[in-house]
Parts: structure tokens; sequence; C-alpha cells
């Protein structure tokens, strides 16, 4: 497959550096006539390619880091800190969540006008090349309105004739209007070729059913989107997505594969964001907050076991943590009855085995522990303690991992996994549990929920887990298991039950390798779907937008809420579990976890939409009026 990778920024960068020296310069180098650039196809693409930083989430400013706002990452650190502004309602109208990506948009608008003016560039590749800025050019708007709903639209080159006091849109419908033509102008005129880490048909077409999605819920706001059956935003998910599906991508076996250096080029994979280890370090990648960086001597101050093979095997600097709200929807086959999906702790083998009347909780000590207890820290709250039944030949191990959906493997590193050559314990008396971290000056250098993610890490970073080591990475962006979970869900919205679990058990059933949901009712097949899409696109920067969406749908996709009220996710404590050295006893504890993780709000009457930045309004009343509650 040819491919083109985007970390050619070596000289991209130079064009993109030199574009933004004079903002309203209408000649985007200072270095490189521009009669040079527009002279041809291929000098035209050096800064097309350039562009294409529109669509990396970790380079975004936010990091790619919106789930965090969610129960299903406990963060730390700068992580932490940004989730905390948002769960805990204490931002303000000053708060700037990317409203202003005028630098972005001009490069598209650009390359649009000079590809469009140029006398050396072929028709045909003209429609190509103004096809895929108009696409780029709504992708850095959807980044916008997913998260303020209303944008700046600007669709020229602005020089300094114009009026720069641009007016933003009136309401999040308008937006995505705009949005959305863009990308339908892309699905007419890009060709179908498939070239790694650039946009083709297929792309623009798999963006535009999740973008519809938005744009449906966002209807009418902040009065309720009252979704119809025929309303031509769901025909346009299912037209779109049935074109990608015909496209000639396929569900990827490997599923963890996809997320590190073995399957980067998966045929499930329609576009993502490719860097080349030799302008890559570990440090600008998700995998920086990914792992521990943990000494030999802290293992052994706190009586852990076993010491890592490596003496220090993982140099980085975790902020981002599976939370156990989060990856209880792991579901597990029941052992009695392999045709029932449950969670963990309501199978059967658990039912028989666990005994919930058992105090299995110690005083915590640093040496000596029993192997048969758990701890909590002095803010824990203990909602739910166990131990297995003297007889049984259970543990909290064959509880929590066999017969369970297989993409938990895949995904997340939780006591006694092996990763990277090294076994990880973390539990009490282990080499990389939280209790190393946050008792008597441990060091915070460790997971706060006893589990880390596996998804996306590389296997092959070499010599160790250092955060100056080169490596490549990739970012999935778009792939065929997320069109088919957009197109089950449009099929939810029509009422069409069949197709909707035909879709959902797609990715279900291939990649959890979990039995199909026989959902009998529309009530029963979202809350599969829910589940399904959580767990399916964990770490993919879906789950706050999608369960946003949900929220203003309101009814069977919000727990029977009123479309726009409440969302229980985002107000409910973050959970932990702990588990004993023996692996018998285990308790589920809510607590601050240095955030204040268990007083999470969320208020219904801003929290839909971030403001626009009032410093921005004050500088421009055209951009208000501000968001409403901001």
């Amino acid at each position: 497959m040819k491919k083109i990778i985007i970390t050619i920024w070596v000289c991209a960068v130079m064009l993109a550096l030199n574009s933004c020296k004079k903002v309203l310069d209408a000649d985007p180098l200072s270095l490189i006539s521009p009669d040079v650039v527009w002279s041809s196809k291929a000098n035209a693409e050096t800064f097309v390619f350039a562009t294409y930083g529109i669509m990396d989430p970790y380079n975004s400013g936010l990091k790619g880091a919106e789930d965090i706002y969610t129960a299903n990452i406990l963060g730390a650190y700068g992580n932490g800190d940004n989730a905390f502004t948002v769960f805990s309602e204490t931002l303000t109208n000053r708060s700037n969540y990317g409203f202003d990506n005028w630098g972005a948009v001009r490069r598209c608008n650009v390359i649009i006008k000079n590809v469009t003016e140029s006398a050396g560039i072929a028709d045909v590749d003209k429609k190509a090349l103004i096809a895929e800025a108009k696409f780029l050019r709504a992708m850095s708007y959807y980044n916008i309105a997913r998260r303020t709903g209303r944008i700046a639209w600007i669709d020229k080159v602005l020089t300094e004739n114009d009026d720069l006091k641009v007016p933003s849109t009136a309401s999040p419908t308008e937006s995505y209007n705009y949005i959305i033509k863009d990308l339908e102008d892309a699905v007419a005129d890009l060709p179908t070729t498939k070239i790694t880490g650039r946009t083709n048909k297929y792309v623009a077409a798999a963006f535009l059913t999740e973008l519809c999605l938005q744009a449906l819920a966002y209807k009418n706001y902040p009065a309720a989107p009252n979704v119809a059956p025929n309303d031509p935003l769901l025909d346009k998910i299912i037209t779109n997505a049935q074109l990608v599906i015909s496209g000639g991508y396929a569900l990827e076996a490997d599923y963890e594969g996809m997320f590190n250096e073995t399957k980067s080029t998966s045929n499930e994979i329609i576009f993502a964001i490719y860097k080349k280890a030799i302008n890559t370090s570990l440090s600008s990648t998700p995998m920086q907050h990914q792992l521990p960086n943990i000494k030999p001597e802290t293992i052994i101050q706190f009586s852990g076991t076993p010491l890592f093979n490596k003496p220090v095997p993982f140099e980085v600097w975790p902020e981002n943590f599976p939370a156990q709200n989060f990856t209880d929807d792991y579901l597990t086959i029941d052992k009695a009855d392999p045709t029932k999906v449950v969670p963990w702790n309501q199978t059967s083998q658990y039912l028989n085995a666990v005994d919930e009347s058992v105090n299995v909780v110690a005083p915590f000590a640093k040496s000596g522990f029993p192997d048969d207890k758990t701890a909590k820290l002095n803010n824990d709250v203990v909602v739910k303690m166990g131990r297995i039944k003297p007889g049984s030949t259970e543990t909290m191990w064959s509880l929590t991992n066999e017969n369970r959906d297989a993409r938990w493997k895949a995904s997340i590193i939780s006591d006694s996994t092996r990763f990277y050559g090294e076994l990880f314990t973390t539990g009490l008396k282990g080499n990389s549990g939280r209790f190393l971290g946050t008792i008597n000056g441990g060091g915070y250098d460790c997971t706060l929920s006893n589990m880390y993610w596996r998804k996306g890490l590389y296997t092959n970073v070499s010599p160790s887990y250092l955060n100056s080591v080169s490596t490549d990475y990739h970012f999935v962006c778009m792939r065929l298991g997320r069109v088919y979970l957009n197109l089950a869900e449009a099929y939810l919205l029509k009422g069409d039950l069949t197709n909707a679990l035909l879709n959902l058990n797609k990715t279900r059933t291939f990649h959890g390798k979990l039995p199909a949901s026989t959902a009998g009712t529309l009530v029963a097949a979202w809350k599969d779907y829910k589940i399904e899409r959580r767990v399916e696109l964990a770490e993919e920067n879906d789950h706050y937008f999608s369960l946003l969406r949900w929220g203003r749908f309101g009814g069977d996709a919000n727990d029977g809420i009123a479309p726009g009220g409440t969302i229980k996710e985002l107000t409910e404590p973050m959970r932990v579990m702990d588990i004993s050295k023996d692996r018998k006893s285990f308790s589920i504890v809510t607590g601050p976890f240095g955030r204040q993780y268990n007083d999470r709000k969320f208020d219904a009457s801003r929290r839909y939409l971030f403001p626009i930045p009032q410093n921005l309004i004050d500088n421009n009343p055209k951009f208000g009026p501000q968001n409403p509650g901001w």
C-alpha cells in the first residue's frame, strides 16, 4: 500500500511556521515563493500534508483527553487538573476549548484559493485537492462544534481589507450545516484511493456518519432535539455508512494490534495519524502517561513482590488510569449458562464463590500487612467487599479474567498481567499497585486505580519505556468498528431494532468474542449498545461526546431521563478495587483519589456546551451571545 506518513513534519512544519508568521499575509511562505508551491500538484501536496495536524487529537491542546471527564478514567497531575475543572464545575466563561481555530482554517482556505487559481495543476487534481482541504476544514470546525456548538465560520482567505470581526454562527445547527456541506463535498470529490494517513472518499464518509449524530443531538439547542425516525440526518448516516462498508475495509481479528506496532495499518483502520521515530519520542505520545515509574527500593519498602526483571523498565509520567466504573463494562460469559453475559460480579461463578458478608479490610502497614486482607486510605469509603468461600477453586483473578470480553486483556493491565516481559501485581503487597504511591511517602508515580492501559502501548519500545526514547506511534481516529456503531445508533434512533442489533453485534461478537445481543426491546438494545460502544472505543476520544449526545436525546438513550437532563455517569463517584495478596479478598472503594472524584458535578443548564471564551466576545461582540449558562 502506498503510504504518506504525516510526520513529514520536517519539511512540512517549515511551511506551517512560515505561514503562521503573518496571519493576514496572503502569501503563506516567506522562504519559498508561492508561485513554486502552487505550481504543481506535488508541490501543493507538501503544504496540504502539513495541514493534517488538524487531525491529531494528541496535539490539539487537550491531548485528546476529553474522555478523562467521564468515569472511564482516573487522572493525575496535568490530566487530573484538566478533568477537575470540568467535573467540579469550576470552569469560567474565560475557558477556551479551541474556539479560535482560525490559523488551521486559514491554511485550508489558502489551499482552496491557490489550488483553484493555479495554472500548473490539472483540473482533475484541483478537484481532489480542494475536496481534501474542505475535509480538513470540516474536521477543524467539528473539533470546535463538539465543544462549543458555535463556530466562527470563515470560508475564504481574509486580508487586511476584510472586516476581521466575523460573526459566530447563531446555533449549533448552523455550525453543523456548514460542516456537513464541506464533508459532503469531500465525499463527492475525493478519490477512493487508500493512502495511509491521508483522507479519501471513505474517510470523509466515515466521519460524516458521526458528525451527523452530533448534529442531530444538538438540533433546537438548548431545547430538546425532537428526533424523528425520518430525519434526513439519519438517512445521511445510513447512506454514508453503507458507502464505507462497501469500500473494502474489514474488522481486524487482532484488536490489540490495531493500537500498537503489529497491525498499525490494519484494513479496519480508515484513518490514523502516523508518526515516525525519526522525530517522535515517547514523551510526545499517549504512552508517556499510561505506565508506572517505580524504583526497586520503593517496591521493597512496601513489601512488594516481585521486583521487575529490569530495575526500572518504565520511566514515564503516569497520569491516565482505567477506573473500575469503566472496566465493569467488560462483560463476562456465565459459566453455568454460556448464553448469559453479565458484569463479572453478577455471574453464577461469582455468586457461588464469594461471601460478601466478610469484613476483609485492615489498617494499612508498610510491612507485615496480612496476605488475606485489603486496606483503604483515610478518605476512602468501602462500597463492597468480599472473600472467596472456603473450598472454592475460584480466585479474584479467575473471576475477573476467565470468560471475559476478549478486549479486556487487549486493553487493560490489571493484577497478574504480563506486559513487556514484566509481571504486574497491582494488589496489596504487589509491585505496581496504588498503595505504593499514596501511603507514607511512597511517591506518586503509579496507578490510582490498580490498573493501567494496555491499549495503545507499543510492545517494541527499546531499550525501555524512557520518555526520551524514540518510537513510531499512530493514533487511530476512525475505523470500521466505529462506523458500524454509528450505524447501529442511527437505527436505534429510527426505532429499527433488527438493524440496530445487527450492527452493534458486529464488534461485540468479533472483537469481544461475546454472544450476540438478543435484546428484545429498544430499552434493552440501547443498554447493550452503550456498553458496547464504551468498551469498543475506549481511549479513542469518543465517550465524553457520546454521553453528551445521549443526554441530549434523553429517554432510552439516557436511562429514561428527559432530553437535556443530567447524565448519571458524569456525576457518579469513581470506584477502585483493591485485591489481597492471596487473591481471595477484594474491596471496592470510592474516594477523592487526589481530585475529589467522589464529588463530581454536572450542571445540565450549561455543560452540554463549553463557553465561547468571554475575552474573545469582549473583543468582538459578534461572537456573542455567550452560550447558555456561561
